[in-house]
């Protein structure tokens, strides 16, 4: 036994002093080689060889006869003329923008026209194109739906057809631009190598953009869908702040022809009445007095039969709704068959997200189903659906101090980490990021990034914080008894004088995310004082009991960190209407389920009206509610305690439930105002897991 013992300690001493020798090799060879790949930094491997770049539009006829825009970057003063590998940019918010009085070209975001000039630079090819229904392209559309998947693939074919490309297509985008990445992918375009979503949902109806737990989101779609409703229809709104858009000011899409053959585009966008913000007069009129054959103004009016999402979408509030009489559902607009096609695709996928946006279950869910069959990499950063970049009033926030520098080295890395990515599946340069631990998170209030090699973390120890009496939270069960909680429907998630939530898509945040005040609104439940620091990395998942006053219920529940002060502050969140109570397979979610398992294994509510309970709660009825929160990756301080905050409502955001507040209104007289209780006992043992991430021992590297 001793001899064993030493023989295990001298190759331990022997491992760790190779480790300690291979780090100064390993970085003297990137001194010698000038060669570095690793998350955010890139250098060697390929350069920058072409000094700038040529933009083109065109019409790109589809099967069906629609004309879609598209406009073409290529890279010029260069090494050569191509072939190019060429990145696909595909959604609905214009390709670039014109300003209708002063003629001046843009792009659709600043980062867009950053993004643009780097590639480029690289010898990417860049090719941005306006869905049907969108920008100066012809048709209309439902957003999300099929046809728009199919579109997308015969844009890739012609893509790969043209001279300039060399038959490897990559896309990218977050958002929008990122969903039609998955239905695209799933095509199985030939040409189509790799792609990049970033920040987008798994399951399009209980994903948190239209419904989040069975629940409407009513802010967000109000928002989201009024921004839609004007690009649609090429408004121009020239005053700065009047849109929560990019922008702020609103230009309508650069046309593409120039009919009249002057050299300037503007004049072919019909001219506003004064005042109004559309162009649709009957026949249109140019500033220049010439007749044309309408080009522009044909294509915009197609858009009006555009169907209103603020519209359709509260109009099916099940899973297997039929949408806008379309014939289709939200299992049509995702994930439909999408993970099953693609994970026969063999295309390589990097999946990116941001602990604070509202698509983070998303990003893991694609990874971790994915990763067995595809190519896959996953990178989450400490964001908000409003991407890396943060404000001024926001940097300056005492609590958020932890993330502004690694905030800002993500923000700055992450062009190096897509050319890095693209350089691998595009061009076929063997720079490692296919051999390093696939997946790169940020801790937060640890301040650290971290590689890892799979979601969740195997190491991961799943505490049970269970509901106790006094409202604490304890990982023993010592006392026995319910509480009660009378509904506040005031209760507001939104904070600063912006009124923010993590369900604004704008960066509107201007303070630190506190819930101190507004956990006077709910039920909550802390625990002591923590011993160490204490990371929680993973997917929170809640189970408690409940009973009501009223037959129906929805229920908000927040995980939050409270300092030595008492201050309390948002970390993750979940949400569910107690009729969806009952448990289905993940896998339903699929338009055919029978070849693929959805992962991580997380509890699943089916939404469609099959599983609906109505008056879930009569007659006394006492429910398990299990629900999952957004996954996170956070470290508590030592000091600090965990608390559970449980709520009825998140009211204007989120719609109050119709059989309790038929209008809506938190103030309304006739609403039902229930008393819910809440059970912790032998029979009913409410509680969290929390998956907690045991440090090092001493003495390990990384």
């Amino acid at each position: 036994m001793k001899k064993g013992i030493r023989r295990l300690s001298i190759a331990i001493f022997v491992l760790l002093v190779a480790l300690v020798i291979s780090t100064p090799e390993l970085l003297s060879s990137e001194a010698k080689t000038g060669k570095v790949s690793r998350p955010f930094e890139y250098a060697g491997y390929s350069f920058p060889q072409y000094k700038s770049y040529t933009r083109s539009s065109h019409f790109v006829s589809m099967f069906d006869g629609t004309k879609l825009a598209v406009d073409v970057y290529l890279p010029v003063e260069g090494q050569s003329h191509g072939p190019f590998p060429v990145l696909f940019n595909y959604h609905p918010y214009r390709r670039a923008t014109i300003n209708p009085k002063t003629g001046e070209i843009s792009g659709t975001l600043p980062s867009m026209e950053k993004f643009i000039k780097f590639f480029t630079s690289y010898g990417y090819a860049i090719v941005i194109g306006e869905m049907r229904g969108s920008g100066t392209s012809f048709g209309s559309r439902l957003d999300m739906s099929p046809p728009l998947a199919k579109d997308g693939k015969q844009l890739i074919d012609w893509i790969e057809m043209q001279p300039w490309c060399n038959g490897n297509v990559g896309m990218y985008g977050c958002s929008y631009m990122g969903w039609s990445q998955y239905p695209v992918a799933a095509q199985k375009p030939r040409a189509l190598k790799a792609i990049m979503p970033e920040q987008i949902n798994f399951d399009m109806f209980a994903g948190c953009l239209f419904y989040c737990g069975g629940i409407f989101n009513r802010a967000l779609i109000d928002t989201w869908g009024t921004y839609i409703y004007l690009l649609d229809r090429a408004a121009y709104i020239p005053a700065s702040g009047a849109l929560p858009g990019p922008e702020g000011a609103l230009f309508p899409a650069v046309p593409v022809v120039d009919e009249d053959g002057d050299g300037e585009l503007a004049d072919e966008i019909p001219q506003y009445p004064s005042g109004k913000p559309f162009f649709f007069d009957d026949p249109p009129t140019y500033s220049d007095g010439k007749k044309r054959q309408n080009i522009y103004y044909n294509a915009v009016r197609e858009h009006l039969n555009n169907l209103d999402v603020r519209k359709w979408a509260p109009a099916a509030p099940y899973r297997n709704s039929q949408l806008a009489d379309t014939g289709y559902t939200w299992t049509d607009l995702g994930p439909s068959n999408w993970p099953i096609r693609l994970s026969e695709s063999g295309i390589a996928i990097y999946h990116v997200g941001g602990w604070f946006d509202i698509f983070t279950l998303g990003t893991t869910r694609w990874y971790a189903t994915l990763r067995a069959t595809n190519p896959s990499k996953m990178l989450i950063h400490p964001s908000f659906h409003s991407g890396l970049a943060l404000t001024e009033t926001w940097r300056a926030g005492p609590y958020w101090k932890y993330f502004e520098e690694d905030v800002e080295q993500a923000d700055q890395g992450m062009l190096k980490e897509r050319l890095r990515f693209f350089d691998r599946y595009l061009k076929g340069i063997k720079n490692g990021i296919d051999t390093e631990p696939p997946v790169y998170i940020y801790v937060m209030n640890g301040k650290k990034w971290r590689l890892e090699n799979e979601w969740p973390l195997k190491r991961q120890v799943v505490a049970k914080y269970y509901f106790e009496g006094g409202n604490t939270l304890s990982k023993s069960r010592k006392t026995y008894g319910s509480d009660k909680y009378k509904a506040d429907y005031t209760h507001d998630s939104r904070y600063g004088v912006n009124k923010a939530t993590r369900w604004n898509a704008a960066d509107l945040r201007d303070e630190p995310m506190k819930r101190t005040d507004k956990d006077r609104q709910c039920l909550t439940y802390t625990s002591g004082p923590l011993e160490k620091d204490t990371e929680v990395t993973g997917h929170p998942v809640l189970s408690f009991w409940v009973s009501s006053t009223a037959d129906n219920g929805d229920f908000f529940v927040y995980l939050e960190d409270v300092d030595e002060k008492g201050e309390a502050y948002y970390v993750t969140e979940g949400k569910l209407r107690a009729g969806f109570a009952g448990l289905v397979a993940q896998e339903d979610m699929l338009a055919s389920n029978s070849r693929i398992k959805i992962l991580p294994n997380l509890p699943y509510h089916g939404f469609k009206d099959t599983d609906y309970v109505d008056g879930v709660f009569a007659k006394g009825n006492i429910v398990e509610l299990v629900l999952d929160l957004f996954p996170t990756s956070w470290v508590f301080k030592k000091g600090h305690r965990i608390r559970l905050s449980i709520a009825a409502a998140d009211w204007p955001t989120f719609d109050l439930h119709p059989k309790l507040s038929p209008k809506n209104n938190p103030s309304d007289q006739a609403n039902t105002v229930p008393t819910i209780t809440v059970y912790r006992d032998a029979k009913h043992p409410s509680s969290i897991e929390l998956p907690i991430i045991p440090p090092k021992p001493r003495g390990t590297f990384k």
